[in-house]
């Protein structure tokens, strides 16, 4: 009994479909792919009210998609020898020389393909020397509302405190390893994706340099909540207010010092 099977679209007499061909029905899908992935799927999470912001798909996996995507094109077009034929024609006419003329006009593209690579590859790889248009602070004051907060769990000694600290390292295992890692160092499996890399916690210049207040205002808030002063580079720290309660947000906080193997700095005129 014979089987049904997928037919692509049936090719007209010249060797196009809809008057319209295969090389360029190639570029308009490779170029539908890319807009899909560089537009819809971000906007897609605040249309369906997953997130506030969009969030931008990452460029390793925008480079694996587009990847996949001209595989599948070249599969397609080459799996029947007409529409294989078809979608060479053009490029191979855009070469060829005829007899009698047209050489520099045939030549153009050999001249324009390189330029264009090497264009693009000065832009990647060209460090920019853009001045920031405003000085940025590393750490933003803390907001008024945040500086009056007390880690509840602060005060506690010995075998409770041990206890907190077990504790805050299982919640931080589960919320906030993937990005900033098991020992806290930012090298997490989700690190490499993010375009700003995650703190590193062991840094002397990260959180031994603030008092707790501070982490968890940045944990509550996220990079959506930074100031304009924290800007160009400000931070792809999600705000977890929603998803973590305070009490366990403090937990995790001491979790990192310890983890880290630092301690929070004291407010100012608090006893050493």
């Amino acid at each position: 009994m014979a089987t049904l099977q997928p037919t692509p679209p049936p090719l007209d007499d010249d060797g196009t479909v809809g008057g319209l061909g295969i090389l360029p029905w190639t570029a308009i899908t490779l170029v539908g792919v890319y807009a899909g992935l560089r537009f819809g799927i971000p906007w897609l999470a605040v249309l369906v009210g997953v997130s506030a912001n969009p969030a931008p798909v990452p460029k390793f996996a925008m480079a694996i998609y587009m990847l996949c995507a001209g595989l599948g094109a070249l599969v397609y077009v080459s799996s029947e020898d007409t529409r294989w034929r078809a979608f060479l024609t053009p490029i191979v006419q855009a070469f060829v020389v005829p007899h009698g003329g047209g050489r520099a006009r045939r030549l153009l593209p050999l001249a324009i393909i390189p330029l264009l690579v090497a264009w693009i590859t000065w832009g990647q790889v060209m460090p920019s020397t853009q001045s920031p248009p405003e000085g940025r602070i590393q750490h933003p004051g803390l907001p008024e509302q945040f500086a009056k907060l007390e880690n509840p769990f602060g005060v506690l000694k010995g075998p409770e405190r041990n206890a907190i600290e077990r504790e805050g390292v299982i919640l931080y295992q589960k919320n906030c390893r993937p990005c900033h890692g098991t020992k806290g160092t930012g090298d997490g499996p989700l690190a490499r994706g993010l375009r700003l890399q995650p703190v590193d916690f062991t840094d002397p210049g990260t959180i031994a340099t603030v008092v707790e207040q501070y982490p968890f205002w940045r944990i509550q808030k996220g990079g959506i909540g930074l100031p304009n002063v924290a800007t160009p580079w400000n931070s792809a720290m999600p705000a977890w207010e929603d998803e973590i309660e305070p009490d366990a947000i403090w937990r995790i906080i001491m979790a990192e010092h310890g983890i880290a193997g630092t301690e929070p700095r004291k407010p100012e005129g608090s006893e050493r």
